[in-house]
């Protein structure tokens, strides 16, 4: 059974890694283009954002079901 020592240990390495990881992601070209695609449809929900996104990180207009 770990003692206290180690678990805070182990919590204060998985916050260091979360740390790194979200600055890695922020600072990407990827969620930049995220980003641009959240401005531009912002009226949408993040859902149909996500599927605009994955469908076309370029697009600019979305054209409704009717």
């Amino acid at each position: 059974m770990p003692n206290k020592a180690d678990i805070k240990a182990w919590k204060a390495q998985l916050v260091a890694q979360a740390e790194q990881q979200i600055l890695k992601l922020t600072d990407s070209d990827q969620f930049k283009k995220y980003l641009n695609t959240l401005a531009k449809f912002h009226h949408y929900s993040a859902r149909n954002i996500d599927l605009i996104y994955a469908q076309n990180p370029q697009a600019t207009q979305v054209a409704g079901f009717k």
